[in-house]
């Protein structure tokens, strides 16, 4: 077996098949798929053992596509990363493929092409930390087209039945956190199946910029008065960190004013071991979704995702309390340089007088209205 390097470049016959192994821990989470440079995704076939995956032949990617690893599962997180080794075959020549050096979500590991009439594969190691659909959305492609994904990344998701509703009608509230001048972040599940959002205070409209639904995130652009909260995504949660949850639940019943609990990080990962998450003990509820996340002296270090599904647990013979899930800021900070929007700066805070901090978050934090 021979070592690749990103960039080299193999010729290989154009009507082999080709095979590929990935052999990590994670390889059942993993899937492959091919891209035409028209947006034409094609699943390759899985084999009878985990993380096999094989095409019957080369030429059935027509002049040029792009080979992708990506996290099938969006409602767990992770990165393709824990996938690897990765081995692939073609022909009767094995190759390894070298990991990538970030953490990505989709991997694009082979570019195949025709040359001369001569079938070639340039060895890549590229992706996006988002996954396939940043990686659809970065080349003008249909996300539906996408083959092989898992969907449903928030829990209380009502995708299905939420884009069967007739226009106008509203869907839910959830809560947002302002991160700079008219640029609100909340929970892609806060917003699936909506197409019209506005602020719960002025009713202000919000047009969706950018929605990354591996990490539950998206980004609202509108006139939204108020100052961008401090993002701290260079010092890292510790365990045990007191902290405090702000956001709009259940406001048919607790009224449309900003709420706000305490708790500490109870947990360094999410669901499964995923290292995008944390979880949190700060009391949240339906509506919570997309709010903030903040230490003691307001500054934000995570967005409300989710909560552990108690009556699953149960069923299982188990119990749980108060076990809550937070997107960690570092994701925000990357996914607004992803799309294109400069956070301010703003300075992170050291006073820690609770009322202080609570009232810079009435402004901050934002409950929003989602309908069809």
């Amino acid at each position: 077996m021979k070592t690749t390097q990103p960039g080299e470049r193999l010729v290989i016959g154009d009507n082999v098949p080709c095979r590929i192994q990935v052999e990590g821990p994670d390889a059942d989470r993993i899937g492959v798929v091919a891209v035409s440079r028209d947006g034409e995704f094609q699943a390759l076939e899985r084999g009878d053992g985990a993380g096999q995956w094989h095409l019957s032949s080369m030429a059935d990617l027509g002049e040029h596509a792009e080979i992708l690893l990506f996290i099938i599962d969006e409602r767990n997180g992770g990165f393709v990363n824990t996938g690897y080794p990765v081995t692939v075959e073609f022909g009767d020549a094995r190759y390894s493929f070298p990991a990538p050096t970030d953490q990505l979500a989709a991997v694009i590991v082979a570019e195949a092409y025709l040359r001369n009439g001569e079938r070639r594969v340039k060895v890549a190691n590229e992706g996006f930390t988002f996954g396939i659909e940043a990686f659809a959305r970065a080349r003008n492609f249909a996300v539906d087209a996408i083959p092989l994904r898992r969907r449903g990344s928030g829990a209380g998701s009502q995708g299905s039945d939420r884009r069967s509703a007739p226009p106008g009608t509203p869907l839910g509230s959830g809560s947002g956190v302002l991160v700079a001048p008219g640029i609100v972040v909340t929970n892609a599940h806060v917003i699936d199946g909506g197409s019209d959002f506005k602020l719960g205070r002025g009713k202000q409209a919000l047009t969706m910029l950018a929605v990354d639904p591996l990490h539950d995130l998206a980004i609202l652009q509108g006139k939204v008065s108020g100052t961008p909260l401090p993002l701290r995504n260079v010092a890292a949660i510790w365990l045990g960190e007191a902290i405090l949850a702000a956001g709009y639940p259940l406001m048919d019943l607790l009224g449309e004013d900003l709420k706000v609990s305490t708790g500490n990080v109870s947990g360094m990962k999410g669901w499964e071991g995923d290292v995008a998450r944390f979880q949190f003990t700060a009391p949240i509820g339906s509506g919570s979704s997309g709010g903030a996340i903040l230490d003691e002296c307001g500054n934000l270090i995570g967005i409300v995702t989710s909560s552990l599904a108690h009556g699953h647990v149960r069923e299982r013979g188990s119990s749980s309390e108060n076990v809550n899930f937070g997107v960690k800021v570092a994701l925000v900070h990357e996914m607004l340089a992803a799309s294109g929007i400069e956070a301010p700066g703003t300075p992170l805070s050291t006073d820690n007088n609770r009322r202080s901090v609570v009232q810079r978050l009435r402004e901050s934090v934002v409950s929003i209205v989602v309908s069809a």
